[in-house]
């Protein structure tokens, strides 16, 4: 993004006076636009990665458990297709985990109608013994006039550590570099020459008047240009040095792009997320995908499951077998061709059933009963069978 100069700005501020009046609000104006003009990579590589955790995040199934067995109903719907009337699960999710991690906390609460909401804003009073209490609690330009005790909503504080304090540390190094790098980017790919005019032609009559054409309207017209001519009345010569121009700038945009990538790789690592993700290394993009969703996405998805858990069913219902399951296995694509062997020695281990393979490989899962029972070959036998020398039959 362009940098706004300081003149320029001034000028801006003129309206047909011939001053403007400098004072301490005039400058903190002037550097407020210039802040809001800086590319901002740091912010970017931040928002990239956090929109990177919610979406995948968000593409996890919230498996319902009713009984110890899985059960379609009402709160399935609810958290995997529509929370609200306004957004469909993978937004409503990764609106949810945006905030939970941008701002350290992020509360989900219930309307009157059961709509499942995520609140822009809060007030939370924390309490030692007693739930805590949250007031003035807003979404989608709505404030509700009731109080919640902690026991009614999902709040989840991300206490790894303040995104905000991050970004404000790490911008100031970056846009730092990144700026010189711009600027000698720009220096190395600008026309530098000399313009040499005779004695005798600058004392002529109409020498302003040709000088201040050929600077303001024929040089211009002269740089913009992919091919052009430039003529010149006797008495100028322009020359332009010979550079290795081309080298320097080649220098400058590699620098760019490393400190672009140093960029990412710093918040990547800050979220324990492999930088090839990040920087769309394909060579090592299996392996980085596992560890992202070991690293990353298991341990919100758990916290997430706990406190959903805890405040929608209760120590009762989790005793009897009803409580709710986020499966993070279905973030990563699993193809059924080329996955088929995998498959097939889950399904022949016991591991899964076709149903829940199907699942897996984002097909319609077939409906029948033999695809929903488990399978195991007779290759496979117990422990105490293999001590005895038996053999499964």
């Amino acid at each position: 993004m362009r940098k706004i100069k300081f003149a320029e700005w001034i000028k801006s501020k003129l309206t047909g006076n011939s001053s403007v009046t400098i004072n301490s609000e005039t400058l903190s104006e002037y550097l407020e636009k210039y802040e809001e003009s800086k590319f901002n990579l740091t912010e970017l590589a931040l928002f990239t990665t956090i929109d990177l955790i919610a979406r995948s995040l968000a593409k996890s199934e919230f498996v319902t458990v009713k009984n110890h067995n899985e059960f379609t109903g009402r709160e399935y719907y609810l958290w995997n297709y529509a929370p609200n009337k306004h957004q469909t699960k993978i937004e409503f999710i990764a609106e949810f985990i945006s905030k939970l991690i941008f701002n350290n906390e992020a509360l989900i609460f219930e309307t009157s109608d059961g709509q499942l909401l995520v609140a822009d804003s809060f007030s939370k009073n924390e309490y030692a013994v007693l739930d805590d209490v949250f007031s003035g609690v807003t979404a989608r330009n709505w404030t509700s006039k009731r109080t919640y005790s902690a026991g009614e909503v999902i709040y989840l504080k991300y206490n790894n550590f303040a995104v905000k304090s991050l970004l404000a540390q790490m911008c100031k190094s970056f846009e730092s570099l990144m700026t010189s790098a711009e600027e000698r980017y720009n220096k190395s790919i600008g026309h530098k020459g000399i313009l040499n005019i005779s004695t005798l032609e600058a004392n002529s009559t109409d020498f302003q008047q040709k000088f201040n054409d050929l600077m303001n309207n024929r040089f211009k017209e002269y740089f913009k240009a992919k091919n052009a001519v430039l003529p010149l009345f006797e008495g100028y010569n322009y020359s332009e040095p010979s550079t290795d121009g081309h080298k320097t700038t080649n220098s400058e945009i590699n620098d760019i792009v490393k400190l672009k990538n140093e960029a990412y790789t710093s918040v990547a690592n800050a979220f324990h997320i492999p930088p090839a993700i990040i920087l769309g290394e394909a060579s090592q993009l299996s392996d980085a995908v596992d560890t992202f969703i070991s690293n990353s996405i298991d341990v919100l998805a758990q916290a997430l499951e706990e406190e959903i858990t805890k405040k929608r069913y209760g120590e009762v219902e989790y005793l009897k077998g009803n409580y709710i399951l986020i499966d993070t296995t279905v973030v990563k694509h699993i193809d059924a061709i080329t996955s088929a062997n995998n498959l097939d020695k889950s399904i022949a281990s016991g591991v899964l059933n076709p149903y829940k393979a199907q699942k897996y490989c984002n097909m319609l899962p077939c409906e029948e009963k033999w695809a929903k029972s488990y399978y195991m070959t007779k290759n496979y036998q117990t422990a105490e069978m293999a001590v005895k020398g038996g053999e499964n039959e």
